[in-house]
C-alpha cells in the first residue's frame, strides 16, 4: 500500500497534470478565438468592399440618369457668366464706365461662378467611389443637398420637390456620399412613381424628424403607392415594380443603411403615394469630442 507521502505526491502530480491540461485547453481556445476574430474581421472588410463596389455602380447609374438635367443646371450659371462678362466688356469699351454698375456685374459673375463650382462639387462627390467611412454628419444637410441635386430633373418631369427639415441638427455617424446615394435613389424612385400622376399632384416631400433617439429622413411621393403584394418584397434584390427596373436600387439602399446600424421602412400614405422612412441612430458624442 502507498504511504501517505506517496499518495500526497501522486495527488500533487495529478493536480499539476490537470492544471497543465486546463492551461493548454485555454491556450487552444484563445488561439481559436483569435483566428475566428481575424476571420470575421476579414469577412466584414470584404463585405464592406463589396458593398462599396456595388454602391459605386448604382451611384454612377443614378448620376447617368441625371446627366441631362445636371448639364442644363450647369448651363444656366455658365450662360449668365458669359452674358455678364460681355456686358462688362461693353461698359469698359464705352470709355467712361459706371463703376457701380460694373461692380454689380462682377459680383453677379462671382456668384454664378460659385454656383457652377458647387454643382460640379456635388457631381464629383457622388461619382467618387470609396469605402464606407463613418464620421459625424447632419442628415439635414444630406437631405438638402440631395433635393438640390434632383431639383432640375424634377422640374423637367413637371414635379415639385418640397423640403421640410428639422431646425435642430440631426447628427449621425455615417458616410455622407453613401447616405446621399440612398436618398437620391429614394427621391428618383418617388419621381418615377408620379409619372402618371396629374401634374398638380406631382409633389415629392423630403422631411426629417427625431424620434426615440434616432434621426429619420422621410421621402413621400404622390404616386399610386406600393402594390399590396409587393410590400414584403420591395427590398429584395432584382425585384422591381417598374417595367424597366433592375430591382437593385432599394436592395443596395437597405444594405447601406444596415451598414450604418439603421433600417429603412416602406409604407403607403393614408391618402395617396408611398412613404420611405430611413431611420438612423443619433450620434453620441464621446467626452473627447464634446
Amino acid at each position: 500500500m502507498l504511504s501517505v507521502v506517496q499518495q500526497f505526491r501522486l495527488g500533487g502530480r495529478t493536480s499539476d497534470l490537470a492544471a497543465l491540461v486546463i492551461i493548454l485547453l485555454l491556450a487552444v481556445l484563445v488561439v481559436a478565438l483569435w483566428f475566428e476574430h481575424r476571420r470575421r474581421h476579414r469577412a466584414e472588410m470584404e463585405a464592406r468592399r463589396y458593398l462599396a463596389t456595388i454602391a459605386d455602380m448604382d451611384r454612377r447609374a443614378a448620376m447617368g440618369h441625371l446627366t441631362a438635367s445636371l448639364a442644363h443646371e450647369l448651363r444656366q450659371p455658365l450662360g449668365a457668366i458669359l452674358r455678364n462678362s460681355e456686358a462688362a466688356s461693353i461698359l469698359i469699351a464705352s470709355g467712361n464706365p459706371n463703376l457701380k454698375e460694373l461692380a454689380e456685374i462682377v459680383e453677379d459673375i462671382r456668384k454664378d461662378d460659385k454656383r457652377a463650382a458647387e454643382i460640379i462639387r456635388r457631381v464629383k462627390a457622388l461619382l467618387e467611389g470609396h469605402e464606407l467611412v463613418e464620421e459625424p454628419i447632419d442628415v439635414n444637410d444630406v437631405a438638402r443637398e440631395t433635393a438640390e441635386v434632383v431639383a432640375t430633373d424634377a422640374r423637367a418631369r413637371g414635379a415639385r420637390v418640397h423640403i421640410d427639415l428639422l431646425r435642430a441638427p440631426l447628427v449621425v455617424a455615417g458616410d455622407r456620399v453613401h447616405l446621399q446615394q440612398v436618398l437620391l435613389n429614394l427621391v428618383l424612385n418617388g419621381l418615377d412613381a408620379m409619372a402618371q400622376t396629374p401634374h398638380e399632384q406631382r409633389l415629392l416631400v423630403v422631411s426629417t424628424a427625431a424620434r426615440n433617439g434616432s434621426a429619420e429622413v422621410l421621402v413621400r411621393d404622390g404616386g399610386a403607392g406600393i402594390p399590396s403584394g409587393a410590400m414584403e418584397r420591395i427590398f429584395e434584390p432584382f425585384f422591381s415594380t417598374k417595367a424597366d427596373g433592375m430591382g437593385m436600387g432599394l436592395s443596395i439602399a437597405r444594405s447601406i443603411i444596415e451598414a450604418h446600424h439603421g433600417r429603412i421602412v416602406a409604407e403607403n400614405n393614408v391618402g395617396r403615394g408611398a412613404l420611405l422612412r430611413v431611420i438612423l441612430p443619433l450620434h453620441r458624442r464621446t467626452p473627447a469630442s464634446a
